[in-house]
């Protein structure tokens, strides 16, 4: 039998959370597991310090924290956490703010159950779900003049791969035998080959660019790049 995806819904409207937590519930194969539902980011936070959720279906507008600043610091903490955004706003802006802060996909707030469904599956791969708010080709535009993993050195491609599992510089410098300081400049470099502005969208390159699990084998391999 196929482990349910745990899914955490973090929105301030009750109503809205447990209309979905009923829906989800009444899915035929069992696909999903409630594992929480939080009224604020802060709550979710809480939680995560000590449980976790393969999936989280978050408002951009809460108490306490924004969305945005939700999907950051997940992002940067716990990146094995994919993240939904369930909102009335359907802006562009705000599209691509989130994207780009590590979200794999943006729903309105009239979305279908079975849509909701969709995402959740995906985001549970670490794949974009794309719909008419975002298309493919408006999330390739989002990514524009970002480059091929293929630019980078295997060394780059190791660092890349430590920094997803949520290792720090001075952790990733012991492993890799050299200072934290070079590390840090190893990662400026990165971050101007790949175009990422954040440790959060570089985490979601690494998925994109299956450099998420690298074999330990790899850390003993040698570059041009000390």
């Amino acid at each position: 039998m196929k482990v349910p995806i745990r899914v955490a819904l973090v929105d301030d409207h009750t109503i809205v959370r447990e209309g979905i937590e009923i829906l989800l519930k009444q899915d035929k194969a069992n696909r999903f597991k409630i594992v929480g539902s939080f009224s604020s980011g802060q709550e979710f936070l809480n939680f995560l310090r000590v449980e976790t959720c393969d999936v989280a279906l978050l408002d951009i507008q809460m108490p306490e924290k924004n969305g945005d600043s939700i999907i950051e610091l997940v992002g940067q903490k716990y990146p094995k956490v994919s993240v939904i955004v369930l909102s009335m706003i359907t802006k562009e802006y705000m599209i691509e703010k989130v994207l780009k802060f590590g979200a794999l996909g943006y729903l309105p707030k009239e979305a279908s159950i079975a849509e909701i469904k969709n995402a959740i599956e995906s985001a549970s791969l670490k794949q974009i779900h794309y719909n008419y708010l975002l298309p493919e080709e408006k999330y390739q535009l989002f990514k524009n003049g970002k480059k091929q993993k293929n630019s980078l050195s295997i060394r780059e491609q190791i660092i890349i791969t430590l920094v997803a599992n949520g290792l720090n510089n001075n952790t990733i410098g012991e492993k890799l035998n050299i200072s934290p300081s070079t590390v840090k400049k190893h990662k400026e470099n990165i971050f101007r080959k790949t175009n990422c502005d954040s440790t959060t969208q570089l985490i979601h390159f690494a998925f994109e660019n299956g450099l998420s699990n690298l074999s330990q084998n790899n850390l003993h391999k040698k570059d041009e790049v000390s």
